[in-house]
């Protein structure tokens, strides 16, 4: 089972952290993990954080302590639980750290977070509601891995309040209902599950997804939201994309009075949204979210219906724009110039994909993540260059087939000439034997 607690700390901060790394406790060093910072330097970047955003002032950071019983927990584990904890309740803005301490009986972790966003400047704030939300959370990663939770009256009684308070209040805030309104009105607007991502994109929000569970960045709050948590089961990844897709899948995508299959294509012209700063600047999805107030998003979007004939018809001139620029380019007369030409990219490819096979081999054995980067580099300009070449290649190909093709009708129209002109002189050979017969 675990316990939490909750400190502010409003002064000494590099203290409490001093305190809570002593390697005596965390075999030395051994047992700490760091969030958005190193452990050497926690307190140098928290600080740099706070001088940059000038909130220096205050509340410096939170110290949170969270036990465990020694017997069914290991020191490692119990860093990872902590680890886990500190990250889903303040990993995309926070620094934290995560120092796990063995001396005594209980196993336990000081969780030390800083109160100053390294992302937008904002303050955290241990409200009646965040307090319930680490102890809520707290308790569903403990049953996550088997951990026993504390059964008492008080204890029952204790969550019972913390989880009346957090519906409470995402009943009574104008902004979760806002948040919740949003969300409504993507899952109706959308067609598929990725509009119904970009849909909220455009309305500053961007969505984490984890197995079942969807959770939400928003403009409102500095921490992210967990949607089955905060307004039911109907939010889980999984019914959301039941709303999404279930109730008109046929009518969106067929039509009625014909057999053949409809595709709707997207078509819009406006503003288009960063999505790396949407990810990690709550600013931009404030400016976002002004520019969806402002009805500047999301921008004009209109449907056009699309056949697969269509896209065949697409296919086949992109195919012959290909051939022609080919042909063109290389000033090729006859099917033996695009036969050598053919032979040539081949004789490119061939080395290139031995070095594509080499290169594969050495990343699947390579486990330094700085080499592996490097390698998928490398491996994805030479797939590039491999696919061009093999474009190419299939272009000849065509162009031979459609000459052979050409050859094959020649010679067929050349006969039919041939049957016909001998058939005329047949005929013209009998005209002329009944026309001496007449006369004699």
């Amino acid at each position: 089972m675990a316990i939490t607690k909750y400190k502010v700390i409003k002064k000494n901060l590099d203290a409490v952290i001093n305190y809570a790394m002593n390697g005596e406790k965390t075999e030395n060093g051994i047992l700490v993990s760091a969030i958005n910072c190193l452990p050497q330097t926690a307190y140098s970047q928290m600080m740099l954080t706070k001088k940059a955003f000038h909130k220096e002032d205050g509340r410096l950071g939170y110290h949170i302590i969270q036990s465990f019983n020694g017997n069914e927990i290991s020191p490692d584990k119990c860093n990872k639980i902590g680890t886990e904890l500190a990250q889903q309740l303040w990993g995309d803005k926070y620094q934290v750290i995560v120092c796990t301490h063995t001396n005594k009986k209980n196993v336990h972790n000081h969780i030390v977070l800083n109160s100053v966003s390294f992302i937008d400047g904002s303050k955290y704030h241990n409200s009646n509601v965040e307090i319930a939300l680490l102890r809520e959370t707290n308790d569903d990663i403990c049953r996550k891995y088997g951990l026993s939770i504390i059964k008492s009256t008080k204890a029952t009684t204790v969550s019972e309040i913390l989880k009346s308070r957090i519906a409470n209040y995402n009943r009574n805030s104008g902004k979760m209902e806002l948040i919740k309104a949003d969300i409504d009105e993507a899952i109706k607007e959308a067609t598929k599950y990725q509009e119904f991502v970009n849909l909220l994109a455009f309305k500053g929000y961007y969505i984490k997804k984890s197995n079942n569970v969807i959770s939400v960045s928003t403009p409102y709050y500095n921490r992210n939201i967990k949607l089955a948590r905060t307004f039911g089961e109907d939010y889980t990844f999984d019914n959301i994309k039941t709303r999404i897709y279930q109730p008109t899948l046929y009518d969106r995508y067929l039509k009625r009075d014909n057999n053949e299959k409809m595709y709707k294509v997207r078509i819009y012209d406006g503003i288009k949204i960063n999505q790396e700063k949407l990810k990690t600047s709550s600013f931009y999805r404030l400016y976002v979210h002004y520019l969806y107030l402002l009805g500047k998003l999301p921008p004009k979007i209109h449907y056009e219906e699309r056949t697969k004939k269509y896209y065949k018809e697409i296919d086949k001139f992109n195919k012959l724009t290909d051939e022609m620029n080919l042909i063109c380019t290389y000033n090729l007369e006859s099917k033996r110039d695009v036969q050598n030409l053919k032979i040539k990219y081949i004789e490119e490819v061939t080395p290139l994909k031995a070095k594509q096979e080499k290169l594969r081999q050495l990343y699947r054995k390579t486990t330094n993540e700085t080499d592996r980067s490097f390698l998928e580099y490398k491996l994805n300009n030479l797939t590039k260059d491999i696919d061009k070449l093999n474009s190419k290649i299939q272009t000849c190909k065509r162009i031979i087939s459609k000459a052979e093709k050409g050859e094959k009708e020649t010679i067929l129209i050349n006969n039919r000439i041939s049957e016909n002109q001998l058939n005329n002189e047949q005929e013209n050979a009998i005209n002329k034997n009944k026309d001496k017969k007449r006369i004699r």
